[in-house]
């Protein structure tokens, strides 16, 4: 997949993490938590296809693959020379991270996997999403699908929360997003997961309607991660919704 957008921060001689970020959002989602990894790791992020400063998808092209978006990442590596990473992901992120785990696990050193499930939702629910935001726009779409990712306690404590991610949202391409909804339905790992060697860490919010925390106790049962953190008057993105309480979980659990 070409011209898809990284950022990468800090010293290149510390262990490198890789943030993945959600469907409708883009790399900026990791702005409150990266200062202070910053301070142990090298931090590369990305925008997925039609986001952020990512290309859009060409409206001609063919279905995404299963492995269309874990691949690309694994290039990226490969050209960076990075052998090994921590990887974090949230929702369509954590999915990719999925992947990581089942496919790539020779190069990670851990997985911290957030909102997210092996199976998100239903075939029929996301080719109707992309149907509707083929017909309609994000734009037009954008404060709707925005409240389902935040708490109401979010939103009342962040004033600006909504309106900013709405605005990120409008500016999303409709067909990538489209695309991905498409590969999002198709997606199921409940048959390819298993235990693993590698250390993963499970975090959940407590209010997330996406993927709620029975969705993840799904996932933890598969993977068999005995601890689901679950982070309390959060919904779906736990990194602009409770930064230091991320931050915390994750500096803790790579410490181990």
């Amino acid at each position: 997949m070409k011209n898809l957008f990284f950022t990468l921060e800090g010293d290149s001689s510390k262990p490198a993490i890789v943030l993945g970020h959600p469907l409708g959002m883009n790399s900026r989602v990791w702005d409150g938590i990266v200062p202070d990894l910053l301070k142990q790791f090298r931090v590369i992020r990305w925008d997925l296809p039609g986001h952020g400063l990512s290309a859009a998808l060409d409206s001609n092209s063919s279905p995404l693959t299963a492995n269309a978006l874990v691949d690309p990442l694994i290039e990226k590596c490969d050209e960076l020379g990075i052998k090994q990473f921590h990887y974090v992901g949230t929702s369509i992120g954590g999915m990719i991270g999925q992947q990581l785990v089942t496919q790539y696990s020779e190069r990670l050193l851990s997985a911290t996997l957030t909102n997210t499930g092996a199976k998100i939702g239903s075939k029929d629910a996301w080719l109707t999403r992309q149907q509707d935001v083929m017909a309609l726009g994000l734009k037009s779409m954008a404060a709707t699908l925005v409240l389902r990712w935040f708490s109401e306690h979010s939103v009342q404590t962040k004033p600006s929360l909504a309106s900013y991610w709405q605005e990120q949202l409008a500016h999303v391409d409709d067909f990538s997003y489209g695309a991905l909804c498409a590969w999002l339905g198709n997606m199921d790992l409940t048959d390819t997961l298993g235990p693993s060697s590698l250390p993963i860490q499970l975090i959940c919010g407590e209010k997330d309607v996406a993927t709620t925390p029975e969705l993840m106790g799904t996932l933890a049962s598969l993977l068999q991660v005995d601890k689901l953190e679950v982070i309390n008057q959060i919904g779906h993105v736990p990194s602009v919704e409770s930064p230091d309480q991320l931050t915390s979980l994750l500096k803790n659990f790579i410490s181990q």
